[in-house]
C-alpha cells in the first residue's frame, strides 16, 4: 500500500441525487485499487494499470452526499497493489 493525495479537478451532481468528485493523483503504475477519504468516509475505486514508475491518472469517486470540494482541494488516498486488501471495511 501506498498513501498519498488526489487533487480534486471536477465535480458534478447526478438527477438521481449522487455526487461525483472527479480527481488526479500521482501513483505508482502497478496499483489497481485506491481507497479515497473524503468528508470522514471512505470509497473505493479501482484503477486502470499500465505505464512504468509514478503515473498520474485521473479517476472519479460517486457518493451520496456533495463533499463540497472546489477544485484544487487535495483529499487523502491509499494506494494497494494486486493481491493487497482494498475494499472498505
Amino acid at each position: 500500500m501506498e498513501v498519498g493525495e488526489a487533487t480534486v479537478i471536477g465535480a458534478s451532481g447526478h438527477p438521481e441525487g449522487n455526487h461525483e468528485l472527479k480527481l488526479m493523483a500521482s501513483c505508482p503504475s502497478d496499483c489497481e485499487r485506491a481507497n479515497v477519504h473524503v468528508a470522514g468516509r471512505c470509497f473505493a475505486v479501482d484503477l486502470e494499470r499500465g505505464g512504468r514508475g509514478m503515473v498520474s491518472r485521473a479517476f472519479a469517486v460517486t457518493m451520496p452526499h456533495d463533499p463540497q470540494l472546489a477544485p484544487g482541494a487535495k483529499v487523502p488516498v491509499e494506494f494497494f497493489y494486486p493481491g493487497e486488501q482494498a475494499g472498505v471495511h
